[in-house]
């Protein structure tokens, strides 16, 4: 069972060292949202780690119960209060656990987190979170009328072919909470594993790499546990095993049906209401909780076909950008496009681009537009539009508004 118990043996790890930064804003922006014994709790469990590994011996509960002068069952439930704000995650094996603590989120990106913000705003009244806010800021220069000069990354250095992906794994990093996302349920393992007849499930096959593979798939195609546990047995070959590239295929093939029996169910004569989601108006906020499929659905007024959704699918495997960020560069793109949308050489040129730009959250990238409009004006400034191989000037890379337009659309 997973409850704890007092013999219950345990182990913390962290992947980076706690700065006197990160201390505040865990003492003043999460402390209020997650009480003082959750916050007690992981003060005690990061004080138990050695410096240099940033992995703690082995403990049983009891210690935590006289540490902390708490029940097992209070600690239990300041534990779950720290998994829910994504500052810990719980892995349980036999009844052992593993507690492996998350550095918090900067301060700028917990106010600006639409979940964590509120949530803040609620437990110490507007008054007190302004005098907080005022704790974090930093005096910044008036850069109005510079223009940015900054080199990127492939005006500077040479391209580089290398034959070999660097992937090197239990390396020293940040390893910080991410923020809170309320709007795209989780995968259901348990009703996953449990639709699957023990016959044909070996926990074992069902490694990280796997999990990874089919909550990407989950997300991209919008497959759910019961979809996605078809595609697990159709993928699986004659031994039982699995292969990434081969629950990929699946789950395309399952996409394609599913779309293929949704349009024999419509009257061609008959246009599909749109559907309504409930999703944030605020562009930040949207971008970081629509998946593709319902963007490019929205975008279309339609369904959106497997070919797009593999472009997206690549973008995530092949150029490693965030989810948030490749939903900002598809209608970055369709706008730029007229609606239309290229192919992946395309988007994959675009992708590379904002990731040698350090573009790695929703907000970067939208700044990253805004930036790319004001080259765009700089030229017209300076009184050398750029030109085509037909000699006519070329259109701005974005017009800005979009963002705002788009987000009106679909109220």
């Amino acid at each position: 069972m997973e409850d704890i118990r007092r013999a219950d043996p345990f182990i913390v790890h962290m992947q980076g060292n706690m700065s006197s930064a990160d201390f505040q804003v865990l003492s003043l922006f999460y402390q209020p949202i997650i009480g003082a014994e959750a916050f007690s709790l992981y003060a005690i469990l990061q004080s138990l780690l050695d410096r240099q590994s940033l992995s703690s011996q082995e403990y049983v509960h009891a210690d935590l119960e006289s540490l902390l002068n708490r029940k097992c069952a209070d600690i239990q439930m300041a534990r779950v209060r720290l998994e829910a704000i994504g500052l810990m995650d719980t892995h349980y094996l036999d009844d052992h656990f593993i507690y492996e603590l998350k550095l918090p989120i900067s301060a700028q990106s917990f106010v600006n987190d639409g979940i964590l913000g509120q949530y803040l705003l609620s437990a110490v009244t507007k008054n007190r979170f302004k005098k907080l806010i005022q704790l974090f800021k930093i005096k910044v220069p008036n850069i109005q009328g510079y223009h940015k000069i900054t080199k990127t990354f492939d005006e500077v250095f040479p391209a580089l072919y290398a034959s070999d992906t660097l992937n090197e794994e239990n390396m020293l990093g940040n390893g910080r909470a991410k923020q809170v996302k309320a709007s795209q349920p989780s995968f259901d393992w348990r009703l996953f594993s449990d639709s699957i007849p023990s016959d044909f499930f070996d926990p074992q096959e069902l490694t990280d790499a796997i999990k990874n593979k089919i909550k990407m798939l989950h997300y991209v195609y919008g497959l759910d546990e019961l979809e996605m546990k078809d595609v697990y047995l159709k993928a699986m070959d004659g031994q039982k095993k699995i292969s990434s590239a081969k629950l990929a295929i699946i789950a395309r093939e399952q996409y394609k049906l599913h779309q293929q029996s949704l349009h024999s169910t419509l009257d061609k004569n008959t246009k599909a209401n749109p559907v309504q989601r409930n999703l944030p108006t605020d562009p930040i906020q949207y971008f970081q909780m629509v998946s593709p499929k319902a963007l490019l659905e929205d975008m279309g007024g339609g369904q959106a076909s497997a070919a797009d959704l593999r472009i997206v699918e690549r973008l995530i495997e092949e150029v490693g950008l965030n989810e948030g960020v490749i939903n900002v560069l598809i209608a970055y793109v369709a706008k730029i496009k007229d609606g239309t949308l290229p192919g992946y050489d395309y988007f994959e040129k675009v992708a590379l681009s904002w990731k040698r730009n350090q573009i790695d959250n929703v907000e970067l990238a939208m700044d990253y537009v805004k930036h790319l409009k004001a080259k765009y004006e700089k030229s017209q400034a300076d009184g050398k539009p750029r030109t085509g191989r037909t000699g006519k000037p070329k259109r701005p890379d974005v017009q800005i508004d979009w963002l705002d337009d788009y987000i009106k659309s679909l109220e």
